[in-house]
Formats: C-alpha cells, sequence, structure tokens
C-alpha cells in the first residue's frame, strides 16, 4: 500500500441549527462578509436567515446572487471584483454546487490581480486567500473539501475544472434545516448524484482506507436517506442521514477522486444547461454497470449497502444486484433513463467527451480512457 497523508483544516460543523454557530468561527473584530448565495434559495429565505444571524452580531453582509441565466466564470469574476471593491475579509457560500464553486473562486481570486480568464488558461491564484465559509444546501459536492471547483467558461460555453489550494475550505457547516429540494424527486436526485460521486471515490486508483471507510459509510447513509425521502421529502432524520452522507463523501473525495460519471454529468450540464443532479440519477445504473466489469470486486462488497446479498454468489452476481437495486429505486422515482430524454443530440455529445476527459480527475479512473472510451459510455448513456 502506498504512503497515506491527509490534511483536512476545515472546521466542520454537521446538524440542525449549526449555521447558528457560524458567528463562533469568525475572527474578532469582523465587521462584514461578502455573500454568494443562490437565487433559487429566495422563496426558502435561506441568505435572508443567515444575514439575520451575522447582522445580530453586528456583521454587514454584501450579497451577490446574480449566478442565474450567465456562465459561471462571468459571475465568478463580477463577484470577485464586487468583493475586492468592499474589501470584504470573509467569503461565505451559501446554496447549491455552482453558488458554492463560484464563492470558492472568489475567495482565491480576491488577493489575486489576475482575471478568472487566466486561471481557467493555466495561470494558478499564487496569493493564498480570504477565508471562506460553505453552507450547502444540496446533498452532494464531490470537491466540498479538496479545493476543486467546476466554473463553466463564458467564452466557450464549456466545464472547466480548477483547483484551488487545499484547505481553501475555512469552514463548512451543514444543517439539515438549509438543506432540501423543490420536491422529494428533486432531492432523491441530488442523493443519487452524491451517491455516483461516493462511488467513483471508491473505485479511484487513489483509493485509500480513509476514503474507502468514510465512502462506504456515505453510500450506506446516502441510501438510507433517499429511502425515506422518496416517500416523505422533509423528514428531518432523512435530511440529517443525508447531511452527514454529504459530509463523509466529501471527506473521503478528499483523498481519493470522482470520476467518469461526474465529469460527463459537468460537461453536459454546462454545455446544455441540463440538472447536474438529474444527470447523475440518470448515469449512475450505467456506471455501476460498467465498473461491474473493471472493478468487480469493489462493488460486489458495496453491494451490501444497495440491497440483501447472498454469500454463495460470486463478485458478478453480486455487483449485478447492487445494479439492478438502483434501477428498481429509479422505477419508483420515475426519473428519466437515457440521456436522450433531455433533448440532447448524440452527435453534439462528441465534444462533451473531449471536455469530460480533459478535467485533471480523469487521471484516476480505475482504467485508462481515451476520448472515445468516453463517448462510446456517452453512447451506452444515450
Amino acid at each position: 500500500m502506498a504512503d497515506f497523508r491527509f490534511h483536512a483544516p476545515a472546521e466542520c460543523y454537521i446538524g440542525q441549527d449549526s449555521v447558528f454557530k457560524i458567528p463562533l468561527m469568525l475572527e474578532p473584530g469582523l465587521d462584514k462578509a461578502f455573500l454568494v448565495a443562490d437565487p433559487d434559495l429566495k422563496e426558502a429565505r435561506s441568505a435572508e436567515r443567515l444575514a439575520t444571524v451575522l447582522e445580530g452580531r453586528g456583521i454587514s453582509i454584501i450579497t451577490y446572487d446574480e449566478l442565474e441565466g450567465r456562465p459561471s466564470s462571468v459571475s465568478a469574476e463580477d463577484a470577485a471584483s464586487m468583493a475586492r471593491g468592499a474589501r470584504a475579509p470573509l467569503i461565505i457560500g451559501l446554496g447549491g454546487v455552482r453558488a458554492l464553486h463560484v464563492a470558492k473562486a472568489v475567495a482565491a481570486l480576491v488577493p489575486w490581480d489576475r482575471r478568472i480568464d487566466d486561471w481557467i488558461d493555466g495561470e494558478s491564484p499564487t496569493r493564498g486567500s480570504v477565508p471562506l465559509i460553505l453552507v450547502p444546501t444540496g446533498y452532494r459536492d464531490p470537491f466540498l473539501l479538496s479545493g476543486g471547483l467546476v466554473l463553466t467558461d463564458g467564452r466557450t460555453g464549456q466545464a472547466a475544472f480548477l483547483q484551488a489550494r487545499k484547505g481553501i475550505e475555512t469552514a463548512v457547516v451543514l444543517d439539515p434545516n438549509m438543506m432540501g429540494a423543490a420536491s422529494g424527486k428533486a432531492a432523491a436526485a441530488s442523493i443519487l448524484d452524491g451517491i455516483m460521486g461516493a462511488v467513483e471515490g471508491y473505485v479511484s486508483s487513489r483509493e485509500s482506507f480513509l476514503g474507502d471507510m468514510a465512502l462506504q459509510e456515505a453510500i450506506r447513509l446516502y441510501l438510507r436517506s433517499l429511502d425515506v425521502i422518496m416517500q416523505r421529502p422533509e423528514d428531518p432524520q432523512a435530511k440529517s442521514d443525508a447531511a452527514r452522507a454529504c459530509f463523509l463523501a466529501g471527506l473521503g473525495l478528499a483523498s481519493s477522486s470522482p470520476g467518469l460519471g461526474t465529469a460527463v454529468s459537468y460537461a453536459i450540464n454546462a454545455r446544455w444547461g441540463v440538472p447536474k443532479a438529474n444527470l447523475g440519477a440518470v448515469i449512475i445504473p450505467y456506471l455501476l454497470e460498467s465498473l461491474s466489469r473493471s472493478k468487480p470486486e469493489k462493488i460486489a462488497a458495496l453491494a451490501p449497502v444497495f440491497c440483501e446479498t447472498s454469500p454463495e454468489e460470486g463478485a458478478a452476481e453480486t455487483a449485478a444486484r447492487a445494479v439492478e437495486s438502483v434501477r428498481t429505486r429509479l422505477g419508483m422515482l420515475k426519473i428519466p433513463s437515457r440521456l436522450k430524454d433531455f433533448d440532447l443530440v448524440l452527435e453534439r455529445l462528441v465534444e462533451t467527451a473531449e471536455t469530460a476527459r480533459r478535467f485533471d480527475f480523469m487521471n484516476f479512473l480505475p482504467r485508462a480512457m481515451t476520448v472515445d472510451d468516453v463517448f462510446d459510455f456517452i453512447k451506452t448513456v444515450y
């Protein structure tokens, strides 16, 4: 086994009303903060709730929520300029993956005298970062604790993976009261996307004993939450389980790596606007099928988490049971089962394969893949 090293400097708070503890994380004398907020949260009033917590401690909030209908790299550049002008000593990201990744980009860009386009083109921020607190409102982010982020390049419309410095996340707050989705089906799709990322980390060539333990438990909690949320989306225990799973998946993936399904879903989401969670829910059974051939022992080891298994069956049969259990759940949710259900054109998805293969984390797949291999997988899911 290779030598193992792991460092996670972020403070992590998980539990009901943990958002109220944010003032305890702040430096004495801090009087303002820059908030990158998901515009989809307006009806839930999550940003207002967070602002109330901070303003009660004398901290003024400058809010940026112009993330809708524009490439996220453009939003990151605009928000960074606004945060520089405000001289904000703290960045807070509140929302789904898009808002969290824009906030992460802002924290890295503010001290740097270059533009987001320079970072996408290969230069890296060299001046540290502004303290950053992330408050997810969704149940998954494969880069929650790893410094990674994905933005849509405003010049090309394609997804770009960027690696900020490790430890850029000063704190992560997972409050089940701030988390959820507009419907049970949307919440279930988010959880399935989280499961997909955790499975990818479990079979990655960067796998480790810590990653395996964290990711296996994340998958177990995700599935337990999913089976309840399918019936009762607002069940408090299910939401708590999903929040813990989100943390464990982020922890495990920080020492491992996401993979093919994550890359393809980000590439399609950036170019064609299909929600990433919905894509993850479609891709996961096909990904499990593929991994059952390349890593049957690993998927067989996970199978008891997905469903009942028999000790008399071999690895291939046991892995197949896990795939079938996922398909059964998808059938109950009536979630689309093919990429073509999103009105995507197969010929145009060659570009998606090229974009996905360029992501750095694709170098840690359980087996090496070319652009042609990625496109063959996309055709299978199509």
